[in-house]
């Protein structure tokens, strides 16, 4: 009967590690976090609110990790698999995940960003807050609408600008005239 739950838990831990390596190749953004001091409630609450934008959260053990990672750019870096480790996964919107993180963790002096991937490459905790810092995809969005809106509103402001011109002129010259004229 041992063999058989030993093979069983065997069997579980070759599972996990597979879905996890099948997280980490379809995640734009994978960032590996110490959680220690972060109460239970917290990180539940937490993994709802990540969950909204298309983000989750796995606790793992650091060995099925560091299984999981081989053939990654995370597999080499030892200091990722020290202390409780816990993952960021974001399918979506890279720098949404990091800054729910980012807000996340402000509250806990204990917890801290180890590192992680971003589109496949490895990105250290500095990079990964970096990421945090830059604007919401819909700020981008709206920003280079406005760089390409602007040559266009001035040139109409150009344009609108010569007939407006022409009729000032035109009126000063009718004013000129009429005070000859008198």
């Amino acid at each position: 009967m041992a063999v058989a739950q030993m093979r069983k838990t065997l069997l579980r831990k070759q599972e996990l590690v597979a879905e996890i390596k099948e997280k980490l190749d379809k995640a734009k953004i994978v960032i590996v976090f110490d959680f220690t001091g972060i109460d239970a409630n917290a990180v539940a609450d937490f993994r709802k609110e990540v969950k909204k934008i298309n983000t989750e959260m796995k606790v793992v053990k650091n060995t099925l990790f560091k299984r999981a990672c081989e053939g990654t750019e995370l597999y080499d870096k030892i200091d990722l698999f020290e202390s409780p480790s816990a993952l960021l996964l974001g399918y979506e919107d890279i720098v949404e995940t990091a800054k729910k993180l980012n807000e996340f963790l402000k509250e806990y002096e204990t917890a801290k960003i180890k590192g992680g991937l971003v589109e496949g490459r490895y990105a250290t905790a500095e990079e990964i807050e970096s990421v945090a810092k830059l604007p919401s995809r819909e700020q981008l969005v709206a920003q280079l609408l406005a760089v390409m809106q602007a040559p266009i509103t001035n040139l109409v402001r150009v344009l609108n600008g010569v007939p407006q011109k022409l009729v000032l002129v035109l009126n000063a010259i009718k004013e000129q005239k009429e005070k000859e004229g008198q």
